[in-house]
């Protein structure tokens, strides 16, 4: 408790706390990082940040949510609880670095605001496959955001307790999305089994959890007693510990009856603090101390002591021989009541209440810690190594650290591209075709526009980085129109002809956008690239296909049927299995697919 709001009191066992934390949170990210480095080193570094920050962010929501179920079952794990804002804030933190950095690394640098993206980019909302699973997580993260910025006292004094604990117990809606969002993640990419295997066993650990500590709570507010002139029943004074308390049901509240130095008292038994169980507490030092948090009533007034001013509503008792009963009727919050007395002489009780200001603990309570740090540790470890070594193989991409020169033919037609020639052993040209994009996640038509002016095709020398894909190359301009040269180079224009292959052509397989395929992220493929991959084709980048033929990977640019930008019709099929009927042509070392839009069909089932 504070008289007033300021910076949290530390002590020896928040300071372990975070210790033992932070220790853990930096081996998971250590483990993640350097087996993705070795395994997989070829993967995009943001795709390792995303990824092990997300796995490490499931884990702690699955140990947040273990924590209070666990205290109302066994009071030797209090110790977790009374630190758990730690945890929380720490989790929020560790959630931010995935949220955030996935938002703008798939939905940044687009045509549109990237959390506008979020919603808009993939719109599959009536299928179960193609469900955009992003903004389930976005909204998992609005309500993290929100309890931890509201987590200090100061907001609990601010919004009042209930209000406050109905939103800090959307929580477990928080972890149903994250739940929704992880399996469809997981189901329209890596197809895990064991993720889906930790996933399922972390949901059934929480639900035996809850059930449990429900179970007991819904023992102690269904047991009914007796009602004789107005007083209800208790119980005997010997089934009361010393300093504890019998809690019960009077008139739909909750009611705890203390027994402490030969007297009896009745409070409400919810704590003002976070509607605390005050009957699971015990009498230390005189007053009747929360197990949650350590908030204290004096038990005949239900008043905290001076400064605090909290108060909590009291009842009268009386005494039939050994038997106590309580006046159901409750009387205003602070009211005096004198306790009732009784001879017997107590002998004290000693337990593992754990009180987190006093930093004490007992052999008990740090006996429950080790039963439960050492194991969470493993079990987390576990789930890492799990997913990390069984995870989809990431294919060799490389996009070039480096920006480097490029003298050619630059033209918009039949796609932006950049054209380079040579003479090959007879001495006849020979073209090597590089599509050409933009920074960012534009198209490089109108820059190839403005350059050449009213020309076709022009010369040009300019700065881009190489992305590079199954000997398959693209580039992307260093600098929007600074990347264009001033010396376009000496010489005529020159670009290859375009011959048909296939006037019939039937290809099966997947529409992508070639800047993040090709190189730019890795993977950059499969349903949950698929928002990115709308960002960069709605901002003007060519789209392709990418199919397997006589066992070898082709990719082909994907143009209307008269050569014309289709762009915006093919959205809807972005990163989804696709068979089209087109006609197929050769550009240089490239291909060109010139379809109908409208005769794109998916081939699986939505």
């Amino acid at each position: 408790m504070s008289a007033g709001y300021q910076a949290i009191l530390w002590n020896k066992h928040k300071i372990k706390y975070d210790l033992i934390l932070w220790s853990f949170n930096i081996l998971f990210l250590f483990i993640a990082f350097t087996l993705n480095s070795l395994l997989y080193p070829d993967a995009n570094m943001a795709t390792t940040i995303i990824r092990s920050f997300g796995l490490l962010s499931i884990f702690l929501l699955h140990v947040i949510l273990s924590i209070g179920p666990l205290c109302r079952i066994n009071k030797k794990f209090l110790p977790l609880l009374y630190n758990r804002r730690h945890l929380g804030v720490s989790m929020f933190l560790i959630v931010s670095v995935h949220a955030v950095y996935s938002i703008f690394w798939f939905h940044g640098n687009g045509n549109i605001n990237p959390i506008l993206s979020v919603f808009t980019s993939n719109t599959h909302y009536n299928s179960f496959l193609f469900f955009p699973f992003q903004t389930l997580g976005f909204f998992a993260y609005v309500i993290i955001v929100l309890m931890a910025f509201t987590s200090h006292d100061f907001w609990l004094a601010a919004l009042k307790p209930w209000v406050w604990k109905s939103l800090h117990m959307m929580v477990y809606l928080a972890y149903f999305l994250v739940i929704l969002h992880v399996v469809l993640g997981v189901l329209q990419l890596e197809n895990n089994l064991f993720i889906y295997s930790f996933i399922l066993f972390g949901l059934v650990l929480l639900s035996v959890l809850h059930i449990w500590a429900g179970y007991l709570s819904f023992i102690t507010d269904n047991t009914k007693t007796e009602v004789a002139n107005g007083w209800q029943y208790v119980c005997t004074i010997d089934e009361i510990e010393e300093n504890k308390a019998k809690m019960l049901i009077v008139g739909n509240e909750r009611v705890a009856v203390f027994k402490y130095d030969n007297k009896l008292s009745a409070v409400h038994n919810v704590c003002k603090h976070q509607n605390g169980p005050l009957g699971e507490g015990k009498i230390v030092d005189g007053c009747i101390t929360c197990p949650w948090h350590g908030y204290q009533y004096q038990p005949q007034d239900g008043c905290s002591p001076a400064p605090f001013t909290e108060r909590v509503a009291t009842y009268n008792l009386k005494l039939d021989g050994q038997k106590i009963y309580v006046d159901p009727t409750p009387l205003p919050e602070g009211t005096f009541v004198e306790p009732i007395t009784f001879s017997e002489t107590s002998i004290p009780v000693i337990d593992s209440f754990y009180i987190g200001w006093q930093a004490k603990m007992d052999k008990p309570s740090i006996k429950a810690m080790k039963l439960f740090v050492f194991p969470s540790v493993i079990i987390g470890l576990i789930f890492l190594l799990s997913f990390t070594l069984t995870q989809n193989k990431i294919a060799v991409v490389s996009y070039s650290d480096n920006a480097r020169g490029f003298t050619g033919t630059v033209s918009n037609f039949p796609f932006p591209n950049l054209s380079i020639v040579s003479k090959d052993v007879f001495g006849n040209p020979s073209f090597e075709v590089y599509p050409l994009i933009n920074a960012n996640k534009f198209g490089a038509d109108d820059l190839i526009a403005k350059w050449c002016g009213k020309q076709d095709k022009c010369l040009a020398t300019i700065s881009a980085y190489i992305l590079t894909r199954e000997n398959t190359r693209a580039l992307t301009l260093d600098d929007g129109f600074e990347s264009f040269s001033k010396d376009q180079g000496s010489g005529t224009p020159l670009s290859p002809n375009i011959e048909l292959v296939d006037k019939d052509k039937i290809i099966r397989g997947e529409i992508i956008d070639p800047k993040c395929y090709l190189g730019a992220m890795n993977p950059g493929e499969g349903k949950p690239h698929r928002s990115c991959a709308i960002r960069c084709i709605s901002g003007g980048i060519m789209p392709m296909i990418t199919y397997k033929e006589n066992g070898e990977k082709k990719y082909a640019v994907l143009l209307g049927e008269q050569g014309e930008k289709i762009n915006e019709a093919v959205l809807d099929y972005v990163a989804e299995p696709v068979s089209i009927k087109g006609k197929l042509y050769k550009y240089g070392n490239w291909s060109i697919y010139y379809i109908n839009p409208k005769n794109i069909i998916r081939t699986s089932i939505r």
